[in-house]
């Protein structure tokens, strides 16, 4: 037992065994099993963007008929989760501007009550970027491309907020 600070209560340290270090042992990841996983997940890569190019072209499908039909709840609903299914896998699969573009449309539906034409071009700009990326494979940054995308729709949406 210890004393506390200025020789008050008595307190004793009690130190519990790390359980999970037990179970797992001290010794760090397997190198074999990190380059199996990472074979398994670059196979995976080729199947998202086949999958995504799917994706793509449904959103842009849905994307051209909000313009004409932008009291269509469905198709707005249909974008979001396009969008929203894009968003969540890009990153993982090597595209973050996908990642990027699809959070931007997310958000862009959520603040927006009434779509009008300014909204509808942002719907159709962001859909198109996106569909850029995946089409032409942009990964990473995109270096050159990747920074005029997100120009682009940078301006298009501060545009259409009057800024």
């Amino acid at each position: 037992m210890s004393q506390g600070a200025g020789g008050g209560r008595s307190f004793q340290v009690i130190n519990p065994p790390n359980l999970l270090k037990q179970k797992v042992g001290s010794g760090g990841l397997d190198a074999n099993a990190i380059k199996k996983a990472e074979k398994v997940f670059d196979s995976l890569r080729g199947e998202f963007e086949e999958i995504a190019r799917g994706d793509v072209a449904k959103l842009s499908q849905a994307a051209a008929f909000l313009l004409a039909n932008p009291n269509d709840i469905k198709k707005r609903q249909e974008v979001y989760m396009l969008s929203h299914e894009l968003r969540g896998q890009g990153g993982s699969y090597g595209y973050p501007l996908v990642t990027r573009f699809g959070d931007q449309l997310c958000r862009y539906l959520d603040a927006t009550d009434i779509l009008d034409a300014k909204t509808l071009i942002i719907v159709k700009a962001a859909a198109d970027a996106i569909a850029v990326v995946i089409n032409s494979k942009v990964s990473g940054d995109g270096g050159e491309t990747g920074r005029q995308l997100v120009d682009m729709l940078d301006r298009a949406i501060a545009m259409a907020k009057g800024e």
